[in-house]
């Protein structure tokens, strides 16, 4: 009888100790696939990396009124990443800006632009400011700090165009309410030094949003490249 032969040898093995050898085909695809994922990795970084590029800019710390001049504890530099089109100022610039003003109101927490300073006070040479009381919901829509307006001041008796006086101003600050039963608000508006007296001794006042206008006192502050307004 002849004896059975071990199995090695029936299906053809050797016993050479090699391991798993892929064919030539296999190993270019996994070669394939290991470039793939280490392109994939190298794209993700790069868009990662990008999204972190941020850089200094100048923010407002605290509400600043318009016409305020600008001290060291208003503003200060956060790094963020905005697009190159946005119109901010560059933190490294921010020592420069102390001693401006405020031609807008500044917001706490927004991000300053070259436009909402200038290096001048907003109340220009030959003006002065007034405080003028309105009722509340009599304010135009569209009424915002540096409008020109035109404040009327009404006649008296039945015939309203008897002594009717208008004033030329502009608006310095946004109306605030006052401690008035009657739900007025205070609006400081700029006028002309002779027509100071005549609005501030009214009583009854109406702000009338006129066409806007070039403003005078408010040329743009310009941030020079070494980053003196």
């Amino acid at each position: 009888m002849t004896a059975a032969r071990p199995a090695s040898e029936r299906t053809g093995a050797t016993s050479s100790g090699q391991g798993f050898q892929p064919a030539a085909r296999r190993r270019h695809r996994i070669a394939a696939g290991v470039a793939l994922a280490a392109i994939a990795i190298g794209g993700n970084l790069y868009v990662y990396s990008a999204l972190d590029a941020s850089e200094p800019v100048v923010q407002a710390v605290r509400d600043v009124p318009a016409g305020e001049q600008i001290t060291a504890d208003m503003l200060r530099t956060v790094d963020v990443d905005v697009d190159s089109t946005v119109n901010v100022i560059a933190g490294d610039r921010l020592d420069s800006l102390v001693g401006s003003y405020a031609k807008v109101r500044l917001v706490a927490g927004s991000l300053v632009t070259v436009e909402a300073l200038q290096p001048t006070p907003l109340v220009t040479a030959g003006t002065s400011v007034v405080a003028i009381q309105v009722a509340d919901g009599s304010l135009p829509i569209g009424l915002r700090e540096r409008v020109p307006v035109l404040l009327v001041v009404p006649g008296d008796g039945a015939d309203t165009s008897a002594g009717v006086v208008s004033v030329a101003g502009r608006v310095v600050g946004l109306p605030t309410d006052t401690s008035s039963a009657l739900g007025l608000q205070s609006l400081s508006v700029e006028v002309a030094a002779a027509d100071a007296a005549t609005i501030a001794a009214a009583d009854d006042v109406r702000v009338v949003l006129v066409e806007p206008s070039e403003d005078p006192a408010a040329a743009s502050v310009t941030v020079a490249e070494d980053g003196e307004p």
